[in-house]
């Protein structure tokens, strides 16, 4: 029998079951993971700063989500609205991902080094601003950014909730890792 299956099972969140069975394929992926587009996907639970979330991502053989087109955006969107909706009683204001400007104030890049593409680009109004650094020195560098979840899914500009945000706050965060296909 040819069985072929999708994980997640390169982390170390959680340990993968596998079920045989006599279906063809099994799709399975470890608690708290998603899938989306041949890549798994968590939220944390534990704010951390931007350098520690990222460390923790690339521990789990990972790394902090990144956007690639409308459809990445739209789930990792709904993925911290719907994380904001079960946990309403947590102070979550947002979710570290895989962007920032450290290098050059207004130059972004993903993680793995690729530059921003302009059609795939989704600030909140106003943003990126480094806002802070206009009045208050010490709070300059909003270099790392984060995605805030809107009030509500649909309608004008839900998908625009890219923030620039100073790098040692503590935000939770959204790793990614590739779906690993056997069969």
């Amino acid at each position: 029998m040819n069985t072929s299956f999708q994980s997640c099972s390169r982390t170390k969140w959680a340990s993968l079951e596998i079920l045989q069975q006599r279906h063809p394929a099994v799709f399975t992926l470890p608690p708290g993971w998603t899938e989306h587009a041949s890549r798994c996907f968590i939220l944390s639970h534990e704010p951390k700063k931007w350098k520690n979330a990222r460390m923790e991502c690339l521990d789990y053989g990972g790394d902090l989500a990144m956007v690639w087109n409308k459809e990445d955006q739209a789930f990792l969107t709904n993925l911290t609205f719907q994380y904001g909706q079960q946990n309403s009683s947590e102070d979550f204001h947002s979710a570290w991902i895989g962007l920032q400007d450290m290098v050059k104030e207004g130059t972004f890049f993903w993680v793995n080094g690729d530059t921003i593409k302009w059609n795939v680009i989704y600030w909140m109004d106003q943003e990126p601003n480094n806002a802070m650094a206009a009045w208050d020195t010490s709070q300059a560098r909003q270099d790392c950014v984060a995605i805030v979840p809107p009030t509500r899914i649909g309608g004008e500009d839900w998908l625009n909730s890219w923030d620039d945000i100073i790098c040692n706050g503590r935000r939770h965060y959204i790793c990614e890792t590739t779906a690993l296909i056997l069969g």
